[in-house]
Formats: C-alpha cells, sequence, structure tokens
C-alpha cells in the first residue's frame, strides 16, 4: 500500500475501534457464566471476532469423545484464554496457531495450570503451542491458605487468563510486567459482578457469580495512539475521539500523558477526548519505560523518528514474544530513513499490525511511504485505513516481488 501525507492542518472526528482487550475479557466471562454477554461497542477486530466464532463452535458440540483442533491464529490473547477454559471442559481439544504463535512462549501457563489440575501435554517443543487438553469438569478451588502461583514475567495474560476462571486466591511471581492489562481483567470481573481484590502481588476473590449485565467497551487506548502520533507530526491537527476517557483502567490510556511531550494536549469533553497540536512545547530528549505499555513501543518509536528526537527507551524485555520482534522489527524498518533513504521508503509491517499503523503517519513527515501487507491492521483496527483516509490517502500497489525482512 502506498501512502501519501495529504494533510497537515485537519480537524476530525474519528469513531475508534472498541477496545479488543475489553471485548475479549467480556466474551470469556460470558463463556464462564453460561450467557451471551449483552456487550455494546464490541471491538470488531479480527481477534475478537476469532474468539467469538471459536466459543460459540465450542458451545456446539455435543461430542465430548473426538479429538477438536483449534486454530488460534495469530490471536495470543484468545490462545492463553482458552487454555484454561477447556482445561476444565470435558473433551479433548487440540490448540495450534501460526507459525508464529508456535514461537510464543506459554509454559508458565501451563505450569500453573497443572498445579491446579489440568491435564496438559506440549504436541512439539516443549513450553510452546501447540497443546493437547485432556479436559476435566471443574477449576480447581483452592483454599485462600494456598495461592495458586503463576510467573508473568513473559506475559500478563497469563494470570488474566486463570483470574476469569475465578479461582479464589492467586498469586503474581515474576517481574510485574504489563500489570494494568491485570488490572483491566479485575475491573472487567467487578462490573459483571465479582468480588475480586488485588492487595500487590496477591489477588482474592470471595464466592460470587458472573451477572448477565449490559456492559460498553470503551475505545482502544492503543488505536487510539496512533492518532496522536499522527496530531504530533502536523501543522495544526485537531481529533476528537469518540467514547474515550483520560481516567481509564487501560494501561495505554499513559498515552495522553506521554505526547504532551511531543506537543499533543488532550481534554476530556464529555464521552469523547479533544487532542490538539501544542505549539509551546520544546522537545528535549525523552525517556520512555515500556515495562507496563509494551504495545506503545512502535507508536513511541516511530514518533521519536519523526521528529528527529532522542528517545531513551527501557522495559522492551516482552516485546521479541509479540505479533513480531517488535524491537527488531522497528529497528529494521526506522533504518530506511538513514540518509540513502529510498523515495518513497517501502516498510514491512512484519505481519504485525502495531508496526503497521506505528509506520504509516510517517507519511506526513517524508511525503509518501509504502508498506507491504498493510491489510494486517485488521486484527485490531479493521477499519483504520477508512479513518485516516481524510489525513493521509492509501492506494494499493502492486509488485512482481517480495519485501525482505532479513
Amino acid at each position: 500500500m502506498r501512502i501519501t501525507g495529504v494533510n497537515k492542518s485537519f480537524d476530525v472526528t474519528v469513531d475508534l475501534v472498541g477496545s479488543k482487550s475489553e471485548s475479549n475479557r467480556a466474551l470469556m466471562i460470558g463463556y464462564y457464566g453460561g450467557f451471551t454477554p449483552r456487550v455494546k461497542h464490541i471491538s470488531d477486530s479480527d481477534d475478537t471476532k476469532l474468539l467469538t466464532e471459536i466459543l460459540n463452535g465450542i458451545n456446539g458440540i455435543n461430542d465430548i469423545n473426538a479429538v477438536k483442533e483449534i486454530d488460534c491464529q495469530n490471536a495470543g490473547t484468545v490462545l492463553r484464554f482458552l487454555a484454561t477454559a477447556l482445561s476444565f471442559r470435558p473433551g479433548d481439544w487440540i490448540l495450534t496457531g501460526s507459525d508464529r504463535m508456535l514461537q510464543r512462549p506459554i509454559g508458565d501457563l501451563v505450569d500453573t495450570l497443572r498445579t491446579m489440575g489440568a491435564d496438559i501435554e506440549y504436541v512439539g517443543r516443549d513450553g510452546f503451542p501447540p497443546l493437547k487438553i485432556h479436559g476435566k469438569t471443574h477449576v480447581e478451588t483452592f483454599p485462600e491458605t494456598s495461592p495458586i502461583h503463576i510467573d508473568i514475567t513473559r506475559s500478563s495474560q497469563f494470570a488474566s487468563s486463570i483470574l476469569l476462571a475465578k479461582p479464589s486466591r492467586l498469586y503474581l511471581n515474576g517481574d510485574m510486567s504489563s500489570l494494568p492489562y491485570i488490572d483491566m481483567t479485575i475491573d472487567v470481573m467487578k462490573k459483571f459482578g465479582i468480588d475480586i481484590h488485588r492487595e500487590g502481588r496477591d489477588i482474592s476473590i470471595k464466592p460470587s457469580e458472573y451477572q448477565d449485565i449490559e456492559y460498553t467497551v470503551e475505545s482502544d487506548w492503543t488505536c487510539a495512539s496512533y492518532w496522536y502520533e499522527i496530531v504530533a507530526f502536523s501543522d495544526n491537527g485537531r481529533a476528537r475521539l469518540h467514547n474515550l476517557y483520560l481516567d481509564s483502567k487501560q494501561g495505554d490510556a499513559i498515552v495522553a500523558k506521554w505526547f504532551e511531550q511531543f506537543g499533543v494536549k488532550s481534554v476530556q469533553d464529555g464521552n469523547d477526548i479533544i487532542i490538539e497540536k501544542n505549539h509551546s512545547v520544546f522537545f528535549n530528549d525523552l525517556s520512555f519505560d515500556f515495562t507496563n505499555n509494551p504495545d506503545l513501543y512502535p507508536t513511541i518509536a516511530a514518533t521519536c523518528a519523526g521528529l528527529g528526537i532522542k528517545g531513551d527507551f527501557t522495559g522492551l524485555h516482552n516485546l521479541k514474544y509479540k505479533e513480531s520482534d517488535r524491537v527488531a522489527a522497528m529497528t529494521m524498518e526506522l533504518s530506511r530513513l538513514g540518509t540513502d533513504c529510498v523515495c518513497p521508503p517501502v516498510f514491512d509491517s512484519h505481519d504485525d499490525h502495531r508496526i503497521a499503523m506505528a509506520l504509516a503517519p510517517l507519511a506526513m513527515k517524508i511525503g509518501a511511504i509504502e508498506i507491504n501487507n498493510a491489510d494486517v491492521v485488521s486484527k485490531s483496527y479493521p477499519n483504520f485505513w477508512k479513518e485516516v483516509d481524510s489525513v493521509i490517502s492509501t492506494e494499493a500497489v502492486r509488485r512482481s516481488g517480495e519485501i525482505s525482512t532479513k
């Protein structure tokens, strides 16, 4: 796809996609609660559609004797959430996914599920999908004096996967990476009626049942970050982002504070946030710790590159376990902006939605860029190219060869 920066002074209204993280948690809560969740503004991302389809399929299975293979594609949340759910549902299951998914570690989650009584085998390499699960009939509940331990160094989703099944206690071991995502899980569970509380590393859940309530999903803050980048690159840009809140439980809401340093100010206006260019800000060398917000790394790295700002980045250790090795991918792609830059520079998305969306706004600084496999954005933000069309125009480009990512 060829992308051209066409409008550096704009005032637009954006209908952001619903939060993928909130949507997927609500779907799992409906599964555990035995009801179809009544969710407004549910994400229309590929991952949420996939989880919906899989859960509908599971609920429609009557033959528990057959081995059911479930393809989670490249959706890490889907595979991790289902690993717990299927461990305690009668039947034999195989959880698999794309080639990249089979490279993403899951051993810490499997180890904990086994302590809970789960019967799980590795089909291939130990510590990685595919998984063969012999499902049982219920989640083991432990007395409060004996909490379940889970190492979240590699992913907070391991803890969220188990929390959604409502064990009485869960203790978080290891590096507390991406803790805001665990707090988001706790917040959504509370809204659906669960008596749950976290104190430091210790999470306790009192006996309670999921309630069939009407739930509205907030817009996705990570997807909002690309609009912050667009406004940062503008001359006089302004965007109204629907259904978004500065006091959000989504950890990536910190993007509003971070982008103040890039000359973007945020104002809450009812159920929306208005962001606009602030010319009174003077840029300096900046530092960012991505320990709790790893998904923002591509956006911040591209923004620093586009504005010519030196960025000091820490907390990057989990990025190699994402849809791509995002540090390596962004380093490779931003290196194409050197003094011998081809015009327009041709970027590769590395089959990673966040890489593609973070690179796209650079067209506003360069004039035009090209991105290989740009449709990958549908994983989290299907309408991205349509919504940015008033600021950066797009057109399909066909060529005989493929871009090398080596």
